[in-house]
């Protein structure tokens, strides 16, 4: 059977591993779920880490819980969360980091060689406060997706033309609106939003407005699955697309990574689109880049500017 592996420092997160552990269990039952802390006292021995090594050979995707103390003892190779995540790296199975207490997912110059690619993870957010309910229940739908398309690939493997094989379905979120209503993988969105992370609330409203308007998009709050490399993630969809909407602020405006995703676009003959959410114009380094695109602003008349919006997209998707 397939497993959910969640690992933990001790020290650092085992309060709120264990309430996300309790959540996975009530939604997977018994026997879906591990729940493997660990202490960075002293050495591990050679029994300990082949133990460990073992404890992964089962599981479809590891949870790894970072705390405020995660990295402590990270450059140690006898590190018991090094090697956990060592294993599951060399066993290739699925990892997403999960970010508690206000952590912040390490930088790859933190981390011992073998590991830098953790550091470009899309990672989940779980607040312990009044969201940890909702964010928990975007990590579960996150989990089911990897769930499902593990036991897919393994049914393909083995079903016989009689059997019928019953797959783990994911519970969409309550709140999440945009991952129920993901494209399934391979559909190739041609229209990829672009916005800050601290824009995301306006961002994926104006992806909601294109698709119920039939405008397939592209965003990385859906679209990146959990625990895939983030930065690979978006050079895929940018090549993939055919038109880029940006979501511009004053966020945006200061975003470096706004930046490389503009250029890259440019690069791979994209029709980018600013839509200005807030007046203010573009910095010195988006200046030039956009200084011959028309502008739609929609701070002025929101309808008037997403029918606008909606007009200029499907005349470009119309071209040859």
């Amino acid at each position: 059977m397939s497993k959910i592996v969640i690992c933990c420092r001790t020290s650092d997160s085992f309060g709120i591993s264990g309430r996300i552990f309790d959540r996975l269990v009530e939604h997977y039952g018994h026997g879906f779920v591990a729940l493997t802390d660990l202490d960075e006292t002293g050495p591990v021995d050679l029994e300990k880490s082949r133990e460990l090594q073992s404890s992964v050979q089962d599981a479809a995707v590891v949870l790894a819980v970072i705390g405020q103390n995660w990295l402590k003892g990270m450059q140690n190779s006898d590190d018991p969360v090094r090697i956990f995540i060592e294993a599951a790296l060399r066993l290739h199975v699925r990892y997403i980091p999960v970010l508690v207490n206000r952590a912040t997912m390490p930088g790859p110059q933190e981390l011992p060689s073998g590991l830098a690619d953790f550091a470009y993870r899309n990672a989940f957010a779980i607040d312990p406060g009044q969201d940890f309910s909702r964010h928990v229940e975007r990590l579960i739908y996150a989990v089911g997706r990897i769930i499902g398309e593990t036991e897919t690939k393994k049914s393909e493997s083995f079903r016989s033309p009689a059997a019928v094989v019953v797959q783990p379905r994911p519970s969409p979120p309550n709140q999440a609106p945009l991952q129920q209503d993901r494209a399934p993988a391979g559909t190739g969105a041609r229209i990829f939003i672009s916005h800050s992370s601290r824009d995301r609330k306006m961002a994926e409203t104006i992806c909601r407005a294109l698709e119920a308007r039939g405008l397939q998009c592209w965003i990385s709050t859906r679209d990146v699955a959990g625990g895939d490399n983030y930065q690979a993630s978006i050079v895929q969809a940018i090549r993939k697309a055919k038109i880029m909407v940006l979501v511009f602020t004053e966020n945006a405006n200061n975003s470096d990574e706004i930046k490389k995703e503009v250029a890259l676009a440019s690069r791979n003959n994209l029709v980018v689109i600013p839509i200005r959410i807030e007046d203010v114009l573009p910095n010195d380094a988006l200046d030039f880049e956009f200084a011959t695109r028309q502008w739609i602003d929609f701070f002025d008349d929101w309808e008037r500017a997403l029918e606008a919006l909606c007009s200029r997209v499907s005349a470009i998707l119309e071209r040859p």
